[in-house]
C-alpha cells in the first residue's frame, strides 16, 4: 500500500511517466526486461500521451526545479558525481563495451555492428576531429574510464602530455591501474586554467553535468586556456528547450543526482559569447547504444544485483528504456561540436 500511495503522490507532483518508472524501479524483485522495455516503448492513447508530455504544467515543473536545486547533491557537485559513478566499476563493466568502457553514445553505422565496433567508430570520429599530435598538451574533461585517453595514446605515442580530470574515485583508480595515465581528481567546471596552456580540450559525455548557470563561465575559461590554433571537442546530449522533459524529472535526478541538462540554444549561446567558432557540428543517435546497454545489463541480472543492489539494477533498466524513448521523441538530442577561437 505504501508503494501505491507514493505512486499516486509522484503522479500528482512529477507526472504519470516519472511516477510509473519510479514505482517499478522500487520493486523488491528484479524487473522483467521484456515487460520493462515494452512498457516504455508502447505508445498509449492520445489522452495518456498528452498527459505524459504535458503534465505537470510548466509552473509545477519550475517549482520542482526550484526545490531540486536546493538539494545537497545539487549544491555539492562532487557528491552527485560520486553517487553515480562510484556505485561499482564492476557494475559498469557488465554493460559497457569491453575495450574502452565508453559511457557515452556510440556510432552504429549498421544494425549488425556490436557495441564494441560502434564505440570504436565513435573513438575514431572523435580522434579525427581532435587531430592530436605528439607534443601537444591534451586535456580530457570528465575522462570516464580512460578509454579516449588510451585511443589518443595509441595514435600519438605521447603519454606525457595527456591529462584527464574526474570526480570519480573509482574511475581514477581504474585508469591508474589499467593505463597509468595522469589523472587528477578535479572538478573541471570550477578549475581555473592557465591562459593559452592547452592545445586540445575534449569532453565526451561530460557536458551533461554542467548546469545551465555554469555553461558560460566554463566556456570562457576553456576559450582562454586554448593555445593559438587550439581546438575544443564537445560530444554530449542536451534537451531541446530550457525546461526538462517531463519524463526526465524523477529518473534522471535519481540516476544523476545534482545534474541538470541545458538546452541546445544555451550551449550555442555560451560558445558564441566565449568567442568560440563552430568548425563542425553533427547529430548522433543514442537509441542503439541505450538498447545495447539495456540488453547487456538484463543479461547479467544476478551479477548486476550483486555488484550494485536490486534498486540500482531496476533503476538502470528503467532509465535506459526511458532514455531511449526521450531520444525517440526528440526531447533529447546528441550533438558533437568542434570549436576554435574566433
Amino acid at each position: 500500500m505504501r508503494r501505491i500511495g507514493r505512486r499516486i503522490l509522484d503522479t500528482l507532483v512529477l507526472g504519470p511517466a516519472t511516477a510509473r518508472d519510479t514505482y517499478f524501479a522500487r520493486s523488491p524483485s528484479p524487473l522483467d526486461p521484456k515487460e520493462t522495455w515494452d512498457r516504455v516503448r508502447t505508445r498509449a492513447g492520445p489522452l495518456l500521451e498528452w498527459l505524459r508530455r504535458n503534465y505537470p504544467p510548466d509552473f509545477l515543473l519550475r517549482l520542482s526545479l526550484f526545490y531540486y536545486r536546493k538539494t545537497r547533491a545539487f549544491r555539492d557537485h562532487e557528491l552527485g558525481i560520486n553517487q553515480h559513478y562510484d556505485i561499482s566499476n564492476q557494475f559498469y563493466q557488465l554493460f559497457l563495451d569491453e575495450r574502452y568502457m565508453l559511457y557515452s553514445c556510440a556510432d552504429f553505422t549498421k544494425e549488425t555492428e556490436t557495441l564494441e565496433e560502434a564505440q570504436e567508430n565513435k573513438a575514431r570520429f572523435i580522434l579525427d576531429l581532435l587531430d592530436p599530435q605528439p607534443g601537444e598538451k591534451v586535456l580530457d574533461l570528465g575522462c570516464g574510464y580512460g578509454g579516449m585517453l588510451e585511443a589518443i595514446y595509441a595514435r600519438t605515442g605521447d603519454k606525457e602530455n595527456l591529462c584527464g580530470y574526474t570526480l570519480s574515485k573509482e574511475q581514477k583508480k581504474l585508469i591508474e591501474d589499467r593505463y597509468g595515465f595522469h589523472v587528477e581528481y578535479k572538478d573541471f567546471i570550477t578549475t581555473e586554467y592557465d591562459p593559452e596552456s592547452i592545445d586540445k580540450i575534449f569532453s565526451v559525455g561530460a557536458m551533461e553535468h554542467v548546469r545551465p548557470g555554469e555553461l558560460a563561465p566554463l566556456a570562457n575559461k576553456l576559450a582562454r586556456a586554448l593555445r593559438p590554433n587550439g581546438r575544443i571537442i564537445h560530444h554530449f546530449f542536451c534537451q531541446m528547450r530550457d525546461l526538462p522533459p517531463r519524463s526526465l524529472l524523477g529518473g534522471g535526478n535519481r540516476i544523476f543526482p545534482g545534474s541538470e541538462l541545458s538546452s541546445l540554444k544555451r550551449h550555442l549561446d555560451a560558445f558564441e559569447a566565449a568567442g568560440l567558432k563552430v568548425k563542425h557540428h553533427s547529430i548522433h543517435d543514442y537509441r542503439p547504444t541505450l538498447r545495447a546497454w539495456f540488453e547487456r545489463l538484463a543479461a547479467n541480472t544476478e551479477a548486476a544485483i550483486e555488484a550494485a543492489g536490486m534498486e540500482n539494477y531496476n533503476a538502470y533498466l528503467c532509465f535506459f528504456a526511458r532514455s531511449w524513448r526521450l531520444f525517440d521523441d526528440r526531447d533529447l538530442i546528441v550533438m558533437c561540436f568542434a570549436l576554435e577561437r574566433a
